[in-house]
């Protein structure tokens, strides 16, 4: 059965008026509470990367333009697996207020499923989520993109996390290492205990990083286990605390208070989760943090420091109450869709962007991408 993995990138960075055409919406998108359709992007895609620029606007970079193709698995027993097809170059630039979107510089290659992250000087770092593509680098300046690294033959990039002092953590199946954009390499690949994949890595206050969750993959499979820490300080790790239900494909949310939310996610044998977790830094133990149905798509916090949720399920907006573990229906729904980008703005707006729609045969492999701009106001 094809998984679908929604990747919610956030990226900040600065960009100058981009020339080029553009397709604009017949008036500014409007502010009041809930969902509003407020615009389209010049090219459909999903899986691709959304940036929140300083000025308020979006950078979007690269995804795929065309459905999943459906392919036969040729080994034993196989059955049919899912597999991405048209991967685009192209990158625009969207302004949330007027809702146009206007092309900016393609990237070097065609790409998809990349790690968006902006650096203290202003530059946006695109690390890849497949090993065999280049470092890139956006220059706000020029508008464009250049390749500045290759990727280690060892490593594929499962996280990327910007650290206090500007360089940017990774990790991949098995390996962790720090990635150096003024030197443009990577240093301290070094291969880990374990082998873990579909983890969540969060940068916690005091800047360290907390890896939690995931599977081992490989023929021994199983959950991990095992939750750490590691210290950019020492470069070395600590051990995290137990989780009280190991989990996979979850999502984690630092918190205004420093703690971290674990939420969604799958056991073993895809068994969705219903029990929310916290990781208090301060004692070092995750503890019970709620129940709910929800199995979210994406999570981000809000500046009133609740969390929203999109149920991966139906697209349904949830908010999630961190004092009270409280969750509470929005009553707006984005439908079911796979793959968009879920965007946080300036203004504590929600940009929903792009992704691929139902296209009414039950959630299988007939889709389609669409180019479709929402933006949820709480």
């Amino acid at each position: 059965m094809a998984t679908r993995i929604l990747f919610a990138l956030f990226v900040v960075t600065s960009v100058w008026a981009c020339g080029g055409d553009s397709v604009t919406t017949s008036a500014p998108p409007a502010l009041e509470r809930g969902l509003h359709e407020v615009g389209n992007l010049n090219q459909q895609r999903h899986w691709h990367a959304a940036t929140l620029l300083p000025n308020g606007k979006v950078l979007i970079a690269g995804g795929l333009a065309e459905p999943p193709e459906e392919v036969q698995d040729p080994s034993p027993g196989g059955t049919v697996i899912w597999r991405p097809s048209g991967p685009l170059a192209s990158a625009e630039v969207f302004d949330p207020e007027t809702g146009t979107s206007t092309p900016t510089g393609d990237m070097t290659v065609r790409r998809y499923n990349d790690n968006g992250i902006l650096l203290p000087d202003g530059r946006v770092l695109i690390m890849p989520g497949n090993g065999i593509l280049p470092v890139e680098m956006y220059d706000p300046h020029s508008r464009r993109f250049q390749a500045v690294a290759d990727v280690p033959s060892n490593a594929n990039i499962s996280t990327a996390t910007l650290l206090h002092d500007g360089k940017v953590f990774v990790t991949s199946g098995d390996h962790t290492g720090v990635f150096d954009p003024d030197a443009r390499a990577f240093h301290s690949i070094y291969k880990r205990e374990e082998i873990r994949y579909r983890h969540t890595a969060t940068l916690l206050k005091d800047g360290r990083v907390l890896i939690v969750g995931g599977y081992r993959g490989g023929p021994e499979g199983g959950l991990v286990g095992r939750n750490v820490i590691y210290d950019p300080s020492s470069r070395g790790v600590s051990e995290a605390g137990n989780l009280q239900f190991d989990r996979v494909n979850h999502k984690a949310v630092l918190l205004r208070d420093g703690r971290v939310l674990i939420i969604g996610g799958h056991t073993e044998t895809g068994t969705f989760l219903q029990t929310s977790e916290m990781y208090n830094p301060e004692t070092n133990a995750f503890s019970p943090a709620g129940v709910s149905t929800i199995d979210p798509s994406a999570a981000v916090l809000l500046p009133s420091g609740d969390v929203l949720l999109i149920r991966s399920y139906n697209g349904d907006i949830a908010l999630y109450n961190p004092d009270t573990h409280a969750f509470s229906a929005t009553g707006h729904s984005v439908g079911w869709r796979s793959l968009p980008t879920v965007t946080l703005l300036a203004d504590g707006r929600v940009m929903i962007a792009g992704g691929s729609k139902d296209a009414g045969n039950g959630h299988t492999f007939k889709e389609e991408i669409t180019d479709q701009i929402l933006i949820f106001t709480p």
